[in-house]
């Protein structure tokens, strides 16, 4: 039986690039998460104890998580869990490994400042004319979608000025 979760917490190794025996590229990498624990009678917060997972991403996910992902980084990925029991030598241990379906960035922590929507592994408006798109979902590619810019709005400057106020207050780091 695999358990479907979602784990929030900071990159703890580089992610390497291997390739399975069906030559199918994956990447793995460990991923630290951090309780936050309130002590009720000084009502501050305190790091309780670490939960440490193995991610393991296929295919174009995987590309992708080279380019994005580094050690130190903090990361949202969901996925399917395995816990396994190892033994090596003369030592033996338990694995927590979560298969990747998702990986993003924590965005409470960070800002994107691009982001490149793709299909098949290449961009929409990279395809050959008349070429459909394996997702029967996305809308077709409009000329006009990929040359002009979104246009700004009175809720886009209030959002600005919401979030310019609260990075004023002190924000507890979860490290």
């Amino acid at each position: 039986m695999t358990e479907h979760i979602s784990i929030i917490g900071n990159v703890g190794t580089e992610p390497s690039v291997e390739k399975t025996n069906a030559g199918v590229t994956y990447t793995r990498f460990r991923v630290g998460c951090s309780q936050r624990i309130r002590d009720h009678e000084t009502g501050e917060w305190r790091d309780g104890e670490s939960n440490w997972y193995n991610v393991f991403a296929y295919g174009t996910l995987a590309e992708n998580v080279i380019k994005c992902v580094g050690k130190g980084r903090r990361i949202l990925a969901t996925g399917t869990l395995r816990v396994r029991r190892w033994e090596r030598d003369e030592r033996s241990g338990t694995s927590v490994d979560l298969t990747a379906e998702a990986i993003g960035p924590d965005l409470r922590w960070g800002k994107v400042t691009g982001f490149e929507r793709t299909v098949g592994g290449r961009k929409r408006e990279d395809r050959a004319d008349g070429e459909t798109s394996d997702d029967q979902w996305l809308p077709p590619v409009d000329a006009a979608e990929t040359s002009a810019e979104a246009p700004e709005s009175v809720a886009d400057d209030a959002v600005e000025s919401a979030d310019r106020e609260r990075t004023k207050e002190e924000v507890p780091t979860p490290f």
